[in-house]
């Protein structure tokens, strides 16, 4: 199979992430933008998070199956999907929004300084 000029096989890894109890009757256009954004900024796009229903924490459930996945980004259509939380997913990975297109950077780890000291 043929690659696209978007996405390559050396690109970053996303996932999309998509609630059913956010985007209600909306959720197969708002996984098709989600799938879509990621595929424009270069991302090789994995797999669709859909979260069951019942599921207490659907964003720690996102987060499970992308470090699973060893991916950069989560990438959503809105900051709702995420409870407006960005921090938290960006402990880990970057973020991805569609509406407004939106990139919220992973934090990263302050560096330890050397001392000298022996």
């Amino acid at each position: 199979m043929a690659e696209s000029h978007t996405e390559r096989s050396d690109a970053p890894k996303a996932v999309g992430f998509v609630r059913g109890d956010v985007s209600g009757l909306a959720a197969p256009r708002h996984a098709n933008a989600v799938m879509q954004h990621a595929r424009l900024l270069g991302y090789q796009y994995v797999y669709t998070v859909r979260p069951p229903q019942d599921i207490p924490d659907p964003i720690g459930y996102a987060l499970g199956i992308a470090a699973g996945l060893g991916v950069a980004a989560i990438v959503v259509y809105d900051l709702a999907q995420v409870d407006d939380q960005p921090a938290r997913v960006c402990e880990d990975f970057d973020l991805e929004t569609v509406c407004p297109a939106t990139t919220w950077a992973r934090v990263a780890c302050p560096a330890i300084p050397e001392t000298g000291a022996a």
